[in-house]
């Protein structure tokens, strides 16, 4: 009696141990998938590219912000991921603009996607977004390129200012080769230092503020370079 207890606990170990290894074999593909994840948004082509493992998994059309609410540009991370359904179709994945409320989401208007259309979100196809919000995660980085309108700076820039014309300062700093942050749109002392390094360099007055000379200064570089104004990542970083 004894001896038959102690063969159906062995028997029941061994098909623990063997259903924890289907999990674990099952699960580690997708941990190991979101870990590498990330997202670039074309606003021009209207376009979202997921990337997976550092390859691209699929592209989905888009539509994005009309011209009285433009789409933000720049380098952020989804921050939430939640199902609020009516517009925002079955899944919202909410974006780190510090100066406004932008998301991924779906939408009960799919007639809209692929077209100037939003209030600045980026509308998807609800099974489109459904696999996308399957395979990333809170912090998954996501860039969104292509400046049109061109983003003009009208306003001197100094530490604590948000904005997307803090994304312009910070690509056109990146451009001079004197910021290596992300595009995040916040004047931070990281900016500030790189406002400092330019000014040093073209003989302006040196203190951490981007005032309109140094923001001239800049334009014209940018201007120089030769590269399309456009792009804020791949081409800048290339």
């Amino acid at each position: 009696m004894k001896g038959q207890r102690r063969l159906l606990m062995g028997l029941l170990v061994v098909v623990l141990a063997g259903s924890l290894l289907i999990l674990q074999t099952r699960r580690s593909p997708l941990t190991a998938a979101t870990s590498h994840t990330h997202i670039i948004i074309n606003v021009v082509q209207r376009k979202l590219y997921l990337y997976v493992g550092n390859k691209l998994f699929s592209t989905y059309p888009v539509a994005v912000g009309k011209p009285e609410t433009p789409s933000p540009r720049g380098e952020f991370f989804i921050t939430q991921k939640a199902v609020w359904g009516d517009g925002f179709g079955t899944r919202w994945m909410r974006l780190s603009t510090p100066w406004g409320i932008y998301g991924i989401h779906g939408t009960n208007k799919p007639w809209s996607v692929g077209t100037v259309a939003s209030h600045g979100c980026f509308r998807m196809l609800n099974r489109d977004v459904e696999q996308v919000y399957a395979l990333v995660s809170v912090g998954t980085p996501v860039t969104i390129e292509g400046i049109t309108p061109f983003v003009r700076i009208r306003r001197p820039l100094m530490l604590g200012n948000i904005g997307e014309d803090v994304v312009e300062l910070q690509r056109l700093l990146r451009l001079a080769k004197v910021y290596k942050g992300p595009l995040e749109g916040i004047y931070n002392q990281q900016v500030v230092v790189a406002t400092e390094k330019f000014q040093l360099m073209v003989h302006l007055p040196v203190d951490g503020v981007a005032t309109m000379k140094t923001i001239s200064a800049l334009q014209e570089l940018t201007h120089q370079t030769g590269l399309h104004p456009g792009y804020l990542s791949r081409s800048l970083s290339s």
